[in-house]
């Protein structure tokens, strides 16, 4: 998963890019009509960014590709369905027309590729912590008289607005419904009572395969953005959410990402490239926290000192660290 400025970045990326949770959220966000238009059985990820770099530290995007259904009469043979992540607290008043140029973007670089254009479905997710006030359109962002309304820009992106909805009013797949969950509960101080809850919708959609990358990408976020919550609180959630998991080298325990060899089953190689993969990530983290703290001055931090740190801990710091790195930079 690329490393985006923040952890909401971080997030989104990670659980929109699970395709079955994307296309939950195409089908519960997208009109009938428009639905019976796609093959949603086709739905892929898309490489490429066309957000600006100076705007990375506020909007994620993530593209997606899906072709159209063999009874659409149209002539162009994919649609593109773009993604644009909102997660200030505040909203941005030039939303659409950022939207736009995005999707302007997509269509040059199809065309110096020689791909003949598409359509392109825009969808706008935002859990600010109030509803959304800016311009949902080009006629609330550039109001202009009757006489000249019908030559300017009509476009008006659909919005899922989370801070406008009941938990129970969330639609989609179970995974689909705690990840939006999870991102409207981010910052709050309700997340420590809704986070059990959250987990264990988590725990009975996924694969067991897929839970241990899942509850440790759950484990950086809450803990990077909620003030409430830190390491030994989530611990005790996830011991109540798998209470006969929690032996030394249990599903749970590898979900926990200790950096430790009881994290493995021992004997079987898949435990052992786990654990050389845990290094390696540790590793990472550690160089990059010790290059900032030199850049800043800080008292540095042993080898020894930082791999005994589990991953959470050790992502938690080197996302303060760039912080501090970038307001020293503003």
């Amino acid at each position: 998963m690329e490393q985006l400025p923040t952890p909401h970045n971080n997030f989104f990326h990670f659980a929109l890019s699970h395709l079955p949770n994307a296309r939950s959220l195409i089908e519960t966000q997208l009109s009938a009509a428009a639905l019976a238009e796609l093959d949603l059985d086709t739905l892929q990820l898309e490489t490429g960014s066309f957000v600006d770099p100076d705007l990375r530290e506020k909007f994620s995007d993530l593209l997606l590709s899906v072709r159209l259904s063999e009874s659409s009469t149209t002539a162009n043979e994919q649609a593109l369905v773009y993604f644009l992540f909102e997660h200030k607290s505040q909203s941005d008043p030039l939303t659409v027309l950022q939207l736009l140029s995005y999707m302007l973007r997509i269509w040059e670089q199809r065309q110096r590729g020689g791909l003949p254009l598409c359509p392109i479905v825009p969808l706008v997710v935002y859990h600010g912590e109030s509803g959304w006030t800016a311009a949902r359109n080009f006629r609330e962002l550039i109001p202009a008289p009757d006489g000249i309304a019908d030559y300017q820009i009509d476009f008006q992106p659909p919005l899922l607005d989370l801070s406008q909805l009941a938990d129970e009013e969330i639609a989609g797949e179970p995974v689909l419904r705690s990840t939006l969950q999870l991102l409207k509960y981010s910052r709050s101080k309700h997340l420590v009572t809704k986070l059990g809850e959250i987990l264990q919708l988590i725990a009975l959609s996924l694969p067991e395969g897929r839970l241990p990358q899942w509850i440790q990408a759950i484990g950086v976020y809450v803990m990077s953005v909620n003030k409430q919550i830190n390491s030994q609180q989530y611990r005790q959630t996830l011991k109540s959410v798998f209470p006969t998991q929690f032996e030394p080298g249990s599903l749970a325990d590898r979900l926990l990402i200790q950096g430790r060899e009881e994290g493995r089953e021992e004997g079987r190689e898949e435990g052992r490239e786990e654990g050389q993969q845990l290094g390696l990530v540790k590793g990472k983290l550690a160089g990059k926290i010790q290059m900032i703290q030199e850049l800043l001055g800080d008292k540095f931090m042993t080898d020894h000192d930082l791999q005994t740190q589990d991953v959470v801990t050790l992502t938690i710091q080197l996302s303060e660290l760039q912080q501090r790195l970038r307001d020293r930079q503003a």
